[in-house]
Formats: structure tokens, C-alpha cells, sequence
């Protein structure tokens, strides 16, 4: 009997111990936002950039609202000084990133948005440091000094103990769209996919999967609406914007009756981008693609 009253009592203890225990910690989200209007260099303008990093900004501030959320805007906007650290340079970006990633835990966020011209394979086009201010060498083609590639990317990444979710508005943003053994690209693979496929996502490497959201395909331009002088944004942001339930006109953020993730938040743009999807002539039509599988990121 006495033996029975003890091992009761040392269940008891055990179970209280287990309807006690404190649930996970909720991880921190931060947002990065990295947008180029290209004012003042040797490449075509862009209107729709900087109001897609800033509206963007407000609505993850607004959806993390009362949790542990903090943002960091980069932009350039033609009034530039190279002794700001957060001047979307090359090695601004790159230190960003860094740091950002150090301080991460597994149960972190870290949301990555970028809004600017794409190189053909995929590099984010950046502000360069000469004095002269050029992106483009006289044969029109990026220096190096400029390119964020995807490979470098991918690299400054995976050592990153928590989630990332890129999102990028810009030409070729699909090139960022990779394989791994949960995550499927919905685009044609190349061999350039290939190189970084067996660099980063081979075992022993980089294993916690990068959730990528990209305005279109690794061979098709990004686009935005006319500028007429007012605010607008590239046409994947505008429906992302809203797919968050970002009321811009009003600058408050509407409830949405659906869990948000990066799932839905395509399938939002894939069904409301106003912008055809398909066509004949590739300047007519621009497709989002993402990270597929059975994973999904959910944000809220």
C-alpha cells in the first residue's frame, strides 16, 4: 500500500511538473527593407520602389503589433552620402544582413524585402561607391561592385538559426526561387540553379529552407504602372500590400479572416496582381513564383 501511495504521488508530481511547464518562447520578427530609386545614377528610374519598401515597413509593423518586432528601412533616394550605413550599398547590405543574422534565434524571423532593378541572373542591382556614381561600364553592364548575387546572398544567409523570408520585386527575382528536400521551384531549373543547389543545399549544409516570394520567373522582367506623380508601387508589392490587409489610403492595416503565410500571400498576388499572368510577349506579362513543398511560413 505504501508502495502504491508513492508511486501515485511521484505521478502527480511528474504530471503537475508537465501541465506547468512554460510554452515555447515566442520568437522576434525583423524586417529589412531595401529599396533603390536610382535617382542620380546612369540606369533608368524606378517610381514604384521606395513607396513599396516604406508601405511595406508599415504594414509588418502593424501586423506584429504588440510582439517583438523591429525594422530598418535602406533606401536611396538620390539624396546620398556614402558615410550612411544605411545607404543600400553593396557592403552595407552584406554588414546588415550579418548582423541581423548573429542575433537570431531558432524561433526568429527575419523578413527580407527588396524593391529595385534585378540583374539577368538575378542580382540585386545596388548603389555603387565611385564618384562618379555608375552602375553601369560603358558597355551598359553592372559593376561587380554593384551586383548582390544570389550566391552571395544564399552564403551571408546560412549561418542563420532562424526563418527568412525574401521578398523580391525586381527583374529575374525567380533566380532566388531554389530547390532543397522540402522545397520545390516552380520555375525551370538551369545550371545556374544548379551551381547553387549544389553548394548551399547539399547535406551538411545550409538545411533550414529559405521562404522565397518573387514578382516573376528567372527569365522575365519585373514591372510597375506609369508614374503620373503619385505614389504607386511594382505590381507584385501593390498586391502583396493588400493580401497583408495594408490599407494604404487610410494607413491602417484591415483584419484578414485567414491565416498569413507565405502560401497564402501568393496565392493573394497570383489571383488579385493587376497585371496579366501569361501572354505571348514577355513584356506583357509577368508570373510570381515561389518556394513550393510542404512548408509554409506562417506570419500570423
Amino acid at each position: 500500500m505504501k508502495l502504491q501511495l508513492l508511486i501515485l504521488l511521484s505521478l502527480s508530481l511528474f504530471w503537475g511538473c508537465e501541465l506547468m511547464s512554460d510554452p515555447p518562447e515566442e520568437g522576434k520578427t525583423h524586417h529589412l527593407a531595401i529599396a533603390l530609386s536610382y535617382d542620380g545614377t546612369n540606369v533608368n528610374p524606378l517610381h514604384g520602389t521606395l513607396p513599396d519598401a516604406i508601405e511595406l515597413e508599415k504594414a509588418f509593423t502593424a501586423l506584429f503589433a504588440g510582439k517583438e518586432h523591429t525594422s530598418t528601412l535602406m533606401l536611396q533616394d538620390g539624396s546620398d552620402s556614402l558615410s550612411d550605413p544605411l545607404l543600400p550599398t553593396k557592403a552595407n547590405v552584406t554588414q546588415k544582413i550579418e548582423s541581423l543574422s548573429e542575433t537570431m534565434n531558432e524561433q526568429d524571423i527575419l523578413i527580407i524585402s527588396y524593391s529595385g532593378h534585378g540583374d539577368v541572373d538575378g542580382s540585386l542591382v545596388l548603389y555603387p561607391t565611385r564618384e562618379d556614381k555608375k552602375i553601369l561600364d560603358d558597355d551598359d553592364e553592372p559593376f561587380d561592385e554593384t551586383l548582390l548575387s544570389v550566391i552571395d546572398l544564399y552564403d551571408k544567409l546560412k549561418e542563420c538559426k532562424g526563418n527568412i523570408l525574401l521578398l523580391v520585386d525586381s527583374c529575374y527575382s525567380g533566380n532566388f526561387v531554389q530547390e532543397s528536400e522540402t522545397s520545390y521551384s516552380l520555375i525551370e531549373r538551369n545550371a545556374y540553379l544548379q551551381e547553387i543547389y549544389d553548394q548551399y543545399f547539399t547535406e551538411g549544409s545550409y538545411t533550414r529552407p529559405v521562404f522565397v516570394l518573387a514578382s516573376t520567373t528567372y527569365d522575365n522582367t519585373a514591372k510597375e504602372p506609369p508614374y503620373y506623380g503619385v505614389p504607386t508601387h511594382g505590381y507584385f508589392t501593390q498586391a502583396l500590400l493588400e493580401g497583408l490587409g495594408w490599407d494604404e489610403e487610410n494607413q491602417i492595416l484591415r483584419d484578414v479572416d485567414q491565416t498569413i503565410s507565405a502560401d497564402y500571400l501568393y496565392q493573394y498576388v497570383y489571383h488579385h496582381q493587376d497585371f496579366p499572368l501569361s501572354g505571348v510577349n514577355p513584356k506583357l506579362y509577368q508570373h510570381p513564383t515561389i518556394t513550393g513543398g510542404p512548408l509554409d511560413l506562417i506570419l500570423r
